[in-house]
């Protein structure tokens, strides 16, 4: 299925757009051509619509699939990486969280924050565990604040600083090619709007980008639909 055809599906069940002159269509060409990396004005030009029309769908779209705040569905998990990396907003500093699955490379779960400790692991990892059945395996850096928090839940966790755990700093360079468009500084008057556009990005990673080692999207959006829908009704 094609990326535009995936995010079709999507849009049908959420109907996240307002009814007016342009098409639904070209609002997922739009949205689909913004995460790719292009930015509003250049959506604008090519599709021959306001980029204020492009800013408006993809922020409708963001809206849409962060009411569920579920990124892939529960079944069982054996390894997930989690780490964070350094973003800026307005200039300041944060951190932006994110698990994966090893194995299906699903983006499990995505936090940004204004700083780092165990209870703050401690809850993100809460989050993580939505998605899974079991006790995974959770592989992470050196990071202090992990021992606590899986102490405090009593999970197992391994320090892994290469390897499988190389997944989620990949994903990290995926998200970081698309936001040095605006120098890897975020400009918004609510962080909040940071954090949809991170949930949705990731969200495009799971079920629209082809990945490369399985030659379709990692999740099946037909299965989140069929998860996230009783929440929605």
């Amino acid at each position: 299925m094609k990326a535009e055809s995936i995010l079709y599906s999507l849009i049908s069940v959420l109907k996240p757009f307002r009814r007016n002159k342009i098409p639904p269509e070209k609002k997922i060409r739009a949205v689909e051509l913004y995460l790719r990396g292009l930015s509003y004005r250049q959506v604008g030009k090519i599709l021959k619509i306001s980029h204020t029309t492009v800013w408006e769908a993809v922020q409708k779209l963001a809206e849409a699939v962060y009411q569920p705040t579920l990124l892939a569905v529960r079944k069982q998990r054996n390894f997930i990486a989690v780490d964070e990396t350094v973003v800026k907003i307005n200039g300041e500093k944060r951190f932006l969280w994110a698990a994966l699955d090893v194995e299906s490379r699903e983006v499990l779960a995505v936090w940004i924050t204004t700083t780092r400790n165990w209870w703050i692991a401690r809850d993100f990892i809460l989050v993580v565990l939505k998605s899974c059945k079991g006790q995974p395996v959770f592989l992470v850096d050196g990071g202090k604040w992990y021992k606590s928090a899986f102490k405090s839940l009593g999970l197992d966790f391994v320090h892994v600083t290469f390897g499988p755990r190389n997944c989620i700093e990949r994903w990290f360079r995926t998200l970081k090619e698309r936001t040095k468009r605006f120098w890897n500084n975020f400009r918004a008057r609510d962080w909040r709007r940071v954090h949809r556009f991170v949930f949705l990005f990731a969200f495009w990673y799971n079920f629209v980008r082809f990945h490369s080692r399985f030659g379709c999207p990692p999740g099946d959006v037909t299965e989140w639909l069929q998860e996230v829908m009783p929440q929605l009704s």
